[in-house]
């Protein structure tokens, strides 16, 4: 293969800018990206069971028993077993309880105000008030309190899937609970880190080859490799959050590695033309690739069949993004800076 390109790279340019559309479109329209309860707040239910659970009746069993709000629910089947993934959000209820427990935390100085919260915290959770003459042994009688009652409404809802789904004896329950104001400090502080890390590599590149097209060219082909992993989450229904904000991250990573590699060759290279030196270039960035992807999809499988969730996620946006790099690098990038130089070339030339 001496020259990919030839005369075609001009068209090539199409694809990417058709699928740019057809992206934006799946993650910002349909079936588009939800937060998850890293960044939104509320509480992730984890079962893994040796029986397979209906999607439908687990749904149902939910509805019917609890009044969950915004509920989401999906299912697993896999060689080694069977799961179900249940998010909601915190009951109204155990929000207002919180928000005494913290007026009551926060006014410990004043030991009549603090024990007023505290003993309110109490009556809202159907408990006995009591006489306390310590701020702090009210608040910790009212925070176990609500523990309880915590811990009462966990062991409900575990007993109710069991029985209703028959999932035997040997069920396992994994439960995750995040308050939405840590979840909202969670999602401020990772963009914070994402808008800084994605200005010092912008920064870095146009130092680095300090001509404009090719520094934006690495810049849209990072780009488009992010909104190829976001487009993986949003059609497989992988929520945003602290565990995905970074693979997304790693895809940036990954995408300066072999688009700077290509413009390198394309514009520092003495071997043959520009058009050689790309599909020189190609072939090295599709064994580095094409690696990789069948790594990822090792990880995949393994990490979907054993249940392994973070892995998964991150696995799976990954070779999303890997599978977009292969079209921006080699359908975008290249083909912009086998048009900048030949524009230039033909600038020389008048001279």
């Amino acid at each position: 293969m001496q020259d990919f390109y030839q005369n075609n790279f001009k068209k090539m340019m199409i694809i990417p800018l058709v699928l740019t559309v057809i992206m934006l479109l799946l993650i910002f329209a349909y079936p588009g990206i939800k937060p998850g309860v890293d960044l939104t707040g509320g509480n992730v239910l984890i079962i893994r069971s040796s029986e397979p659970i209906s999607e439908s009746l687990l749904i149902s069993t939910l509805n019917e028993n609890f009044s969950l709000k915004e509920l989401k629910v999906s299912t697993i089947a896999s060689p080694t077993g069977y799961g179900a993934w249940i998010q909601y959000t915190k009951d109204p209820f155990i929000i207002n309880v919180e928000s005494v427990l913290d007026q009551a935390t926060n006014s410990i100085e004043t030991e009549s105000e603090s024990i007023k919260f505290s003993n309110q915290a109490l009556t809202l959770l159907s408990k006995p008030t009591q006489e306390f003459t310590n701020a702090k042994t009210a608040l910790l009688a009212a925070q176990q309190a609500l523990a309880d009652y915590k811990e009462v409404f966990s062991k409900k809802l575990q007993d109710t899937l069991v029985e209703k789904l028959n999932l035997g004896a040997n069920a396992e329950f994994q439960k995750r609970e995040i308050s939405p104001t840590l979840g909202e400090a969670s999602f401020s502080s990772s963009l914070w880190i994402t808008l800084i890390g994605v200005i010092l590599i912008t920064l870095i590149v146009f130092i680095a080859f300090r001509q404009f097209v090719p520094s934006a060219a690495i810049i849209q082909a990072m780009i488009f490799d992010v909104l190829a992993g976001l487009t993986g989450m949003a059609l497989l229904n992988i929520p945003l959050s602290l565990t995905t904000l970074p693979a997304l991250l790693m895809l940036i990573g990954y995408s300066i590695d072999t688009d700077i590699m290509l413009t390198s060759r394309m514009l520092k290279g003495k071997d043959g033309n520009p058009g050689e030196r790309a599909t020189s270039s190609m072939k090295t960035g599709l064994t580095m690739t094409t690696t990789s992807l069948a790594a990822l999809a090792v990880m995949i499988i393994f990490s979907y069949f054993y249940q392994i969730e973070v892995i998964y996620q991150i696995s799976t946006i990954l070779f999303f993004g890997l599978i977009g790099d292969l079209i921006a690098t080699w359908l975008m990038n290249a083909p912009i800076l086998l048009w900048w130089v030949e524009k230039k070339e033909k600038g020389h030339k008048k001279f």
